[in-house]
């Protein structure tokens, strides 16, 4: 496991754990790197990881700080769409609209940890419940793992199964950033509504068990037919640091 990545887990679960709390500002980078025995350049794009996770901030000339907004999540089973709907009993349709080489867009780059421009593969798919548009998907994984799923792939398994069972690689962490987003008009034709209406976005960064960026996903789903759950558990030493503060 690559170390930058080794000293992601152990500061996101001080964060999640509640051992640093919000607003705290975290060690410098060298004290980081003296302290793990690591270069401050790993050190760096740990920080730049959980940045990007939304669990830290930086603010120029003081330092790295933990957000506000960390909070407590809860593991839950990493499953595919399809997979959950057959679990219900529902019947699921997957319609392959796109399957290309395309140049990777800066946010998508960021994800895969790839430099901007470079070739990535980038699925376009539609997927329907009972017959009627659910949500619109669109994968970027880069060409050596892309190249090797097919659309027949696509139609029948989700990407979670083809990367595990087909390509053999083991996930690790998925991590999903939503939120509420007007539908443009390609996405408001797919979905059958209309333009600008709202739509839940789903925004997905999927890792290796040894850390490596796999694949991005941006899901658009029809806000009429889908909600999103979390359950989300306070931490207990949290509790307690906060308790002592009152005292």
């Amino acid at each position: 496991m690559p170390l930058y990545y080794q000293l992601e887990n152990i500061l996101r679960s001080k964060i999640e754990g509640g051992e640093v709390l919000p607003s705290h500002k975290l060690p410098t980078e060298q004290e980081l790197s003296r302290e793990y025995k690591i270069s401050r350049a790993t050190v760096r794009q740990a920080l730049a990881g959980l940045v990007s996770e939304g669990l830290l901030f930086r603010k120029q000339g003081k330092g790295t700080f933990v957000t506000e907004k960390a909070a407590q999540t809860k593991s839950v089973k990493l499953t595919g769409f399809t997979e959950d709907l057959f679990t219900e009993g529902v019947k699921a349709e997957v319609r392959v609209i796109e399957m290309r080489a395309v140049p990777a867009p800066e946010r998508i780059a960021g994800v895969l940890r790839i430099p901007t421009g470079e070739e990535i593969m980038r699925f376009k798919r539609l997927r329907s419940v009972d017959g009627a548009p659910f949500s619109y998907v669109i994968n970027y994984l880069v060409p050596e793992i892309g190249q090797k799923i097919d659309e027949k792939d696509l139609q029948h398994h989700t990407m979670l199964h083809l990367l595990e069972e087909k390509l053999g690689i083991p996930l690790g962490t998925i991590r999903h950033f939503v939120e509420s987003m007007k539908a443009d008009v390609e996405v408001a034709s797919l979905l059958a509504i209309s333009v600008f209406e709202p739509v839940l976005y789903m925004e997905t960064a999927v890792y290796s068990a040894e850390g490596r960026a796999v694949e991005a996903v941006d899901t658009y789903f029809r806000s009429d037919r889908y909600r999103y759950t979390v359950e989300l558990i306070r931490s207990q030493q949290l509790r307690k640091d906060r308790g002592k503060r009152t005292r």
